[in-house]
């Protein structure tokens, strides 16, 4: 049984021979703390540890959906330790050269609706979609189906683009003074992602429809649910229609924090699959299935305080989530990636535990 039919019979709550397992990446200053307890440098720590085969792999064959052309990156300056960019999306950031940790954003290029309007002119324009499909496209696509890879294309990142552009705080002021600016960013998008799948479903056997918002935080969502429902989910919907014509069964949406208010809206147009399932925001898997029953598909959902918390944490938890792993529908997995607090020693632990009860 190869990772492929192990992830679609998960997710169809079918019998395997082992469950698939979701590999959160580690941080640099994990793997480089890892190098100190053991880790022999220059190896992948997943596959030294043996489980290269147990996780799954995802390709994805999405043209270029967002911005096109991005924004050229480049450093500004160093000052020591920090360094100052400009990054793909346009956004001046400040960083560490050292450690990793997330970025600060100091500036974004659109904070107005005049700088989206020059936006949607200069980086959106789907009057020319060829342009956004890579020369080798269609034959990368075709080589994955062969490769017996799970394919997934992108179903939507509404949120994700307005939030990156503009950030947090200004995204929720342009969904209320420039709406209907904002709607025609989410319609173009939804152009180049309706081309992809007309395209794909032409070629291979599309798994998975990607989507990637996060648009949510600890305690709930970073906009209303009236919103969401007003400008997302009719183009989700749109999206799942299409997909669900041509036999796709499911999706892959991506969202960090707490997003439960949005999830009755998602499962009611065909958005059945999430992760990583943010344990510190109440996505926790067993409340997840009380919740919404077996509807919901999840991946992740293993809390990644507890892998710092040693081996009888480690234990107790995996048993505790282990009908769920059994039952399917659950791809269990550390739920965002591995920070370094996580010792090579727990990460090991971790991975054989985790092995014992797939």
């Amino acid at each position: 049984m190869n990772q492929r039919e192990r992830f679609m019979r998960t997710l169809r709550y079918e019998d395997v021979d082992k469950r698939p397992i979701y590999l959160a990446s580690p941080w640099r200053d994990t793997v480089a703390r890892w190098q100190h307890e053991g880790l022999p440098v220059g190896v992948e720590p997943n596959e030294y540890l043996g489980v290269q085969d147990a996780g799954f792999i995802m390709k994805n064959i999405t043209p270029t959906a967002g911005l096109y052309p991005t924004f050229e990156s480049k450093v500004l300056r160093e000052e020591g330790d920090v360094i100052y960019s400009i990054d793909s999306y346009g956004r001046t950031i400040k960083d560490f050269k050292s450690q990793t940790t997330m970025p600060e954003w100091l500036d974004f290029p659109v904070k107005n609706a005049d700088d989206l309007k020059r936006l949607l002119d200069e980086h959106f324009d789907v009057d020319n979609l060829d342009q956004r499909f890579a020369s080798d496209w269609a034959d990368k696509a075709i080589a994955s189906q062969e490769h017996s890879d799970i394919i997934m294309i992108d179903g939507g990142c509404y949120y994700w683009t307005l939030r990156s552009i503009a950030g947090v705080e200004g995204a929720s002021y342009l969904l209320y003074d420039c709406p209907e600016l904002v709607d025609e960013l989410f319609e173009r998008y939804f152009i180049v992602v309706m081309e992809g799948l007309r395209r794909a479903v032409k070629l291979v056997t599309v798994d998975v429809i990607g989507f990637g918002e996060d648009f949510a935080y600890k305690t709930g969502p970073l906009l209303s649910p009236a919103m969401f429902k007003e400008m997302i989910l009719p183009r989700y919907k749109k999206t799942m229609d299409f997909a669900h014509q041509h036999g796709v069964e499911f999706t892959w949406h991506d969202s960090d924090g707490d997003s439960r208010l949005f999830l009755d809206d998602m499962l009611s147009v065909g958005i059945n699959g999430i992760a990583p399932c943010e344990v510190a925001a109440n996505m926790e898997p067993a409340a997840l299935r009380k919740q919404f029953g077996r509807e919901l598909r999840m991946g992740g959902g293993f809390d990644k305080r507890i892998v710092t918390a040693g081996p009888e944490a480690i234990k107790n938890e995996l048993h505790r989530l282990s009908p769920l792993v059994k039952e399917g529908g659950l791809v269990l997995g550390i739920d965002h990636s591995v920070s370094a607090d996580v010792s090579w020693d727990n990460y090991r632990y971790y991975i054989d535990a985790i092995m014992k009860i797939v």
